[in-house]
């Protein structure tokens, strides 16, 4: 492995590119100047994220939020945290938790009704998300019975309830256990609706208080969840060669990214937690540790993975490409790695548990997993996937992706594409996160190239945005707070632009 390769980063001039593309990434969207940067047409049957005129900027609360990433990044350089790396890695981790929880709630608080109010209401309405209809309904209340006829129940929901249709029972029976939690106790219920600002009497069913109240616990538990990923993002960032640092200020930037922050609920980025999570342990079984250790590691890794198979059918190809990255991290040591067995090892393991998880527990409950997944993949497929055009998602699929996992790291990771993918074919050694980068890019390239997700991909992909971090910066880049910085900067000005201009 090369030193150079392993700290690499980036040139003057790519960092100048990215500072012009963002900011003609705001302009072209505060003034609407390209409307295709939203998708070529709107729904239905195509895509494109709504206009907002006039703008509709983020708080005064939300813009200090925003600011105090950067801010963290650039102080994480300070000599006293230097020198305590360790200390300064988990305070960073902890304060991107705290951010990525915080932040989203602070850019709702630009919507009329305020954030809370505007967060139950998407949480209730069965055209936003559908789980929480679902989830109060009859089908639901009993959630073993819901389990075993969630096969049955599909082509129903197709026509009531169409995101609950295309996933798993793991969203509904989410929102079934928080509705449960506010039944139980009536201090909670009015905790939270008070703090929403929901007064008066009892509501008629099926929206009683405490169905309304456990909509809002739903929705804060998926925000909690999506914040906690910078915990495992910056454990496999370690694994791939980051200090601890620089590990720390990758997962601040996850905090900020524009996707993640905004669109809510936030059940996709909630899925990225056992995703990043699969993939953090997945990586540490390649470390040379007895067998015991190894297999309740592929254990760990594959609860993951099951996880999130059971919040998305779609996850299973988040978690290939994830498992196609570590392996392919495993190679830059060279042929004769033994990290590489472990690791495959470690993934058999994995895959092992997932699957009897994902479909073998339902199948015991007395369910018919396949068989539902096979029908809410053919809703996906029928209602979002064939009346949109092939050819037009082909271009626009890394446009809205690159737009709301910030365009000043879509065009790091080009650049990185572009000069790592010329020095493998050259046969220079690369390290291991070059080798990860390349390889998720290549898994998302399929993607795109399959047509099986056809817009909507800044909401659907972001379980992939960690990746993509770990694809634009590479631990060179990460040990300089000054540019971690910047990039937040620019990375807030893109959350910042979207929020104003796009109602996502």
């Amino acid at each position: 492995m090369s030193a150079r390769s392993h700290t690499s980063t980036a040139t003057t001039g790519v960092v100048a590119a990215a500072v012009l593309s963002s900011l003609l990434f705001a302009g072209c969207a505060l003034l609407d100047l390209l409307p295709w940067l939203r998708g070529p047409a709107p729904y239905p049957p195509e895509w494109q994220w709504a206009y907002r005129s006039p703008l509709l900027w983020p708080t005064a609360g939300a813009a200090l939020a925003l600011a105090l990433g950067p801010l963290l990044l650039a102080a994480s350089g300070a000599a006293p945290l230097v020198r305590r790396p360790h200390a300064a890695a988990r305070a960073l981790v902890a304060a991107a938790v705290v951010l990525g929880a915080v932040l989203p709630l602070a850019l709702l608080a630009r919507e009329p009704a305020g954030a809370l109010r505007t967060l139950l209401a998407r949480t209730v309405s069965f055209s936003s998300t559908s789980y929480h209809t679902v989830a109060i309904s009859e089908d639901a209340r009993d959630p073993r019975r819901f389990v075993r006829r969630h096969a049955e129940l599909l082509p129903r929901l197709a026509v009531t309830a169409k995101h609950a249709a295309t996933h798993p029972p793991g969203p509904v029976l989410l929102f079934r256990a928080a509705v449960a939690a506010c039944e139980r106790s009536p201090a909670l219920t009015e905790a939270l609706l008070g703090a929403a600002g929901v007064r008066g009497g009892d509501f008629a069913p099926p929206l009683t208080r405490p169905a309304r109240a456990g909509a809002l616990l739903g929705a804060l538990t998926l925000g909690l969840l999506a914040a906690l990923t910078a915990w495992p993002l910056a454990e496999l960032a370690r694994q791939l060669g980051f200090s601890p640092l620089a590990a720390g200020r990758l997962a601040l930037l996850w905090a900020l990214l524009p996707g993640p922050s905004l669109i809510a609920p936030r059940l996709d980025a909630a899925i990225a937690l056992p995703v990043v999570g699969f993939t953090a342990l997945l990586a540490a079984t390649g470390r040379r540790r007895g067998p015991v250790v190894l297999v309740a590691t592929g254990i760990g890794a594959g609860t993951c993975a099951g996880a999130a198979l059971w919040l998305s059918y779609g996850a299973a190809v988040f978690l290939a490409i994830a498992a196609a990255a570590v392996l392919a991290a495993a190679a830059a040591a060279g042929p004769s790695d033994a990290a590489r067995w472990r690791r495959l090892a470690g993934l058999t393991v994995a895959v092992a548990v997932a699957l009897f998880l994902a479909f073998g527990v339902p199948a015991l409950l007395g369910g018919a997993p396949l068989r539902a997944m096979r029908a809410a993949l053919a809703i996906h497929r029928e209602a979002f996937t064939v009346p949109r055009r092939y050819a037009l998602w082909l271009l626009f699929d890394p446009v809205d992706f690159a737009a709301l996992v910030g365009v000043s790291l879509a065009v790091l990771a080009a650049w990185r594409v572009v000069t790592d993918g010329a020095a493998a074919l050259r046969g220079r050694a690369v390290s291991a996160a070059d080798r990860c980068g390349l390889a998720f890019a290549s898994g998302l390239a399929a993607l795109v190239l399959s047509g099986t997700t056809r817009g909507e991909v800044g909401r659907i992909w972001i379980p992939l945005m960690p990746f993509a971090l770990l694809l634009a910066l590479r631990p060179g880049d990460a040990e300089r707070p000054a540019l971690t910085s910047l990039i937040g900067s620019l990375v807030a000005l893109s959350t910042a632009t979207v929020a104003a201009a796009w109602n996502l």
